[in-house]
């Protein structure tokens, strides 16, 4: 009879070697420097996380500073162009374009810039505030007719103005503007805090 367990001339001990299965190997765990780098990656993981959400939420607030900033240098240009007084209307969570007509200033509706220049509405988490010529607005003691406005003139010339928008404990994105008309994107002037 063939031995199976002795196929080409050697026996399966010498071709396989035995593993020594004793209660003190098998009970040794994890060494304390594996503990270590698993600790180390997981504390690297958390800190890339909350990095990431940190900054999206600077970033949602720079497009919307950004966003501002373009809408404002393209009323200001229109009024130019079209020889029409125009103004920015402020409130504590939104703003919208005004131009003004023989009764006053309306909001633009329609074929007059009305898409674009449409009412913005900013979501809860940021904060905008305003400086009018050198006077702080303060939102809670204004009444919602006397809203604050900034004048975009047919002359190139607006009322001057610096605006931040910001977020609670977060960073802070500046546009300023002058008589003379020029506007200013500062951008980032504080950080958030990690």
């Amino acid at each position: 009879m063939l031995n199976l367990l002795s196929w080409g001339g050697h026996s399966s001990r010498q071709r396989f070697p035995s593993v020594n299965l004793n209660k003190k190997s098998l009970s040794a765990g994890f060494t304390l420097i594996e503990l270590i780098v698993v600790i180390l990656i997981v504390g690297l993981l958390i800190t890339f996380a909350t990095i990431s959400v940190g900054t999206s939420g600077d970033k949602q607030l720079e497009t919307e500073a950004k966003r501002f900033y373009s809408l404002m240098k393209l009323a200001s240009e229109e009024a130019i162009m079209n020889t029409q007084e125009m103004a920015l209307e402020l409130s504590k969570n939104q703003y919208q374009f005004l131009v003004w007509s023989e009764t006053g200033f309306q909001a633009l509706e329609g074929d007059e810039g009305g898409l674009v220049f449409r009412p913005r509405e900013l979501p809860d988490y940021i904060f905008i505030n305003v400086e009018i010529e050198d006077t702080k607005i303060d939102f809670e003691d204004t009444e919602s007719d006397e809203l604050p406005k900034i004048g975009l003139f047919s002359s190139g010339e607006l009322t001057p103005f610096n605006i931040t928008f910001s977020q609670e404990d977060g960073a802070i994105f500046q546009i300023t503007g002058d008589y003379s008309g020029k506007i200013d994107y500062v951008g980032k002037v504080k950080d958030a805090p990690f």
